[in-house]
């Protein structure tokens, strides 16, 4: 007869299966313990990528910073590191690369050279630089990222890795500057002022060198019977105003082509802005502008160029002028700020053969005065009487624009010299072919897509005085020439005229792309002002 359990102990087979149950459990709860313990540390580990990917943008974007300024390798890569010790990623460090364009081959041994960021060799010939450089930076970053449950299982670490590229935009500049007459007239006599002049002496380089001067600057206002003050000695103040007397060219050699005033001080900061350039990444075009623009230099990487182009501008003297006779006195050919022409020329340097896809272009105008000359599309003369007939009334001033700044057909029935200038400013600032979307601007038509500085300079932009009473009873609008460079520079900030940084804002003071200053001396700052602002961005 089979054996039954009925001769077991009693509650064995409960003790049996408590005890199973038990070994299960336990082995559950390692389980647990195993899938918490890789969830944790799985956790971590994306955590940890998250943060050194973000801290490695950072740094990317540091390093891309410091290499628009120019700096050494060494300098570029520890502002990398510090922004990656900045987000507590130590002992992460940050290793740079770019393209090294002494020797752009698959050879270059610099242990900071990365042939992957350098231009394509289309030609075949091993050499990278078939198009021009980009300021490409590539920030690579490893750190270790220690676990808190694998070591059980001898897995204590693992080695992560994070890169961005990061591109400094390189920059096209086009730089029109105004050369009108106006631009030599600070030598004034009778311009000394006690509080904000005290020690005018306009005519002190024509005293020092010329024939006829006293071999010194007498350091005082110089005037005749006409001016404020007793002539002492030398030159009248007023004769560096005549551009044929400050324009030296004798000085061409050394870089310097005159003494008029305030250009100089529009020189010298021009020059400083070359400064902050990097060439051969960015590059600049010089455009002139006075009676009609001139293209001095079209877009040019080359920097002996750009500051020779530069140190040969001359401010423009107007000769004779046919209409300006008895009875009608017609200005037209006799003005000579072609803000305008200024904005055409200089606009077209983003057309073919110049163009870059790749470069920002950046337009900046500067400006001492307000629109009062202009040329059609088909080379006319542009300057409309108050009275609409050109003939009677004589031309008053303003001369060749109304008395008022406005969008549209100017008070005399057809476009004035200001007019001109607003439509030439859309054709610059209004957003390329590519970005033209009329749903998100004001523009009526695609433009060359270019951000736009103005500056204006000098009290005659806020205050001209210039305003035929009889024919303008209501008076003039004395700061037409900054409203003007406002409207312009609101154009080229978004690629929106009606948005409007300026709206609002006092007289004679900086705001959105717009930059005032009172004298040539502020203009250093000015410049510094607009380099800061050329950006940076993450392509990768």
């Amino acid at each position: 007869m089979p054996m039954s359990n009925q001769h077991q102990p009693p509650n064995a087979s409960h003790k049996l299966q408590r005890g199973q149950a038990m070994v299960l459990i336990a082995m559950a709860f390692i389980g647990l313990a195993a899938f918490v313990g890789l969830t944790v540390d799985a956790g971590m580990l994306f955590i940890q990528i998250g943060h050194l990917r973000r801290a490695v943008d950072s740094a990317s974007l540091a390093a891309a910073n410091q290499f628009r300024e120019g700096r050494t390798l060494a300098e570029i890569e520890a502002a990398a590191d510090e922004f990656i010790d900045l987000n507590s990623l130590n002992p992460a460090n940050a290793v740079i690369f770019i393209c090294d364009i002494s020797d752009p081959t698959a050879g270059n041994t610099n242990v900071y050279h990365d042939i992957n960021i350098c231009p394509k060799d289309t030609n075949g010939d091993g050499v990278h630089n078939d198009s021009p450089p980009r300021k490409f930076v590539r920030v690579e970053a490893t750190m270790p990222v220690e676990f808190a449950f694998l070591p059980i299982v001898g897995w204590g670490s693992i080695d992560i890795r994070a890169e961005a590229i990061s591109e400094t935009a390189s920059v096209d500049i086009v730089l029109a500057i105004d050369t009108s007459q106006s631009m030599a007239y600070d030598a004034a006599c009778g311009d000394f002022d006690p509080v904000d002049n005290p020690n005018d002496d306009d005519d002190a380089w024509a005293e020092t060198n010329l024939p006829g001067g006293l071999g010194f600057p007498d350091g005082v206002d110089d005037c005749d019977v006409d001016g404020t003050v007793a002539k002492v000695g030398g030159f009248n103040d007023d004769y560096m105003r005549d551009p044929d007397n400050c324009n030296d060219v004798d000085l061409v050699a050394a870089g310097i082509q005159g003494e008029c005033q305030p250009f100089e001080d529009v020189r010298a900061a021009a020059l400083a802005l070359v400064d902050r350039m990097y060439f051969p990444y960015d590059r600049m075009a010089v455009i002139s502008f006075d009676k009609n623009a001139i293209a001095q230099l079209n877009p040019s990487d080359n920097i002996s160029s750009i500051v020779s182009s530069i140190g040969s501008l001359t401010v423009f003297k107007l000769g004779s002028c046919a209409g300006w006779v008895p009875p009608i006195f017609n200005p037209s050919g006799c003005t000579n700020t072609n803000i305008a022409d200024g904005l055409k020329v200089g606009g077209a340097q983003y057309a073919a053969p110049w163009f870059r896809q790749e470069a920002v272009p950046i337009f900046i105008l500067l400006s001492d005065g307000a629109a009062n000359a202009a040329t059609d599309d088909a080379g006319n003369i542009i300057c409309p009487n108050p009275s609409g007939t050109n003939s009677s009334p004589t031309w008053v001033q303003p001369f060749c624009h109304d008395e008022d700044f406005e969008i549209g057909i100017s008070a005399v029935g057809e476009k004035d010299a200001e007019d001109w200038a607003v439509e030439r400013g859309y054709f610059v600032g209004c957003p390329d072919a590519n970005a033209y979307d009329p749903t998100t601007t004001s523009c009526t038509g695609p433009g060359q897509g270019a951000v736009i500085f103005t500056i204006g300079l000098g009290d005659q932009l806020i205050n001209d005085d210039k305003c035929h009473l009889p024919s303008y009873p209501g008076g003039c609008e004395a700061n037409q020439g900054e409203e003007l460079l406002r409207f312009i520079a609101a154009i080229g900030d978004d690629g929106d005229p009606s948005t409007d940084p300026c709206a609002g804002e006092p007289i004679g003071q900086s705001c959105g792309n717009y930059y005032f200053s009172p004298t040539g001396t502020g203009l250093i700052q000015v410049f510094e002002a607009i380099a800061s602002r050329i950006f940076t961005r993450i392509v990768h």
